[in-house]
């Protein structure tokens, strides 16, 4: 009976750039093309006002000028921040596919139907799973800092606060943690579950964490890379003396961005990916006394 190892759950984005350079290229001519698209929708569907307001917001100090801005653009901004999620499960679910279902390569992995919109309900789940986990517990800390407060135990409320932020944010870590199958999960059986999930990643806590931290020091690695290589096209223009090559190397800049982008995403989907694929074979493979018989 196996299981999975976090280093090679963790690398597998990395082997993936390796062995498939042109679909990852794909993949970040994709992610650009949706930059694209939704600026586009940006500067058409919601006009200069938009543009003022987030002006307005830069330089205005009045608390009731922000309230009445964020107030009147939340309408904007959720189908905004839907179309973006919509998009970017595209190319998540192409990683995924490209990991548990390497034969389907046709398209670079690319698809748009049910599977991408399950996706888009997990986001949804995600979040108010996250909103249940921090804000409960945060409010309930703040009722107790109130009623210390007014007993004049105001030393105690200060242990209280930052033993109780530290309790919050390891029930976040653990949830998150047990939960972070979720995507894949989905996608790999056809449906959400959050209990399939749960049982999944049970006993594994510490290998998952130590994989997700492996593969944020990767993409970490990614960003310096990506600063070296812009410092590097600079350097190439002759500094900001000469306004053309300027131009030129502020616009491969701008194409490269959403290669490394792309980069760090596959790092950070195709691990819990292989994590998910390693479990489920260990899960589908014969006990040791079966296997003796």
């Amino acid at each position: 009976m196996t299981t999975f190892s976090p280093v090679q759950a963790a690398l597998e984005g990395v082997r993936m750039t390796q062995r498939k350079p042109l679909v990852v290229l794909a993949w970040a001519a994709c992610y650009f093309a949706m930059l694209v698209v939704l600026g586009l929708v940006v500067a058409f569907a919601f006009g200069g006002t938009v543009r003022t307001d987030l002006a307005l917001l830069s330089r205005t100090n009045d608390l009731r000028e922000l309230i009445d801005i964020v107030a009147r653009r939340k309408g904007t901004l959720l189908p905004l921040i839907a179309f973006a999620v919509a998009l970017q499960s595209v190319i998540s679910v192409a990683i995924m596919r490209a990991v548990v279902r390497p034969e389907e390569r046709r398209l670079a992995y690319l698809r748009v139907g049910r599977e991408e919109a399950r996706q888009f309900v997990v986001a949804l789940v995600g979040w108010v799973v996250a909103l249940v986990v921090t804000a409960l517990p945060s409010a309930v800390l703040v009722l107790i800092g109130a009623g210390l407060i007014s007993l004049g135990a105001v030393e105690t409320n200060r242990w209280v606060e930052v033993l109780g932020a530290i309790a919050v944010a390891g029930l976040s870590i653990w949830f998150g943690i047990r939960l972070s199958l979720l995507s894949i999960t989905t996608f790999a059986e056809g449906k959400l579950s959050l209990r399939r999930t749960w049982a999944l990643t049970d006993h594994h806590f510490w290998h998952l964490l130590g994989m997700y931290a492996l593969a944020f020091v990767i993409t970490f690695l990614v960003s310096v890379a990506q600063t070296v290589v812009a410092g590097v096209i600079l350097s190439l223009s002759g500094g900001a003396t000469n306004l053309v090559m300027l131009a030129l190397s502020g616009l491969s800049n701008l194409l490269l961005a959403p290669f490394f982008f792309t980069v760090q995403m596959v790092i950070l989907t195709a691990a819990p990916a292989r994590a998910y694929y390693d479990l489920h074979e260990s899960e589908l493979a014969p006990a040791p006394a079966a296997a003796a018989v």
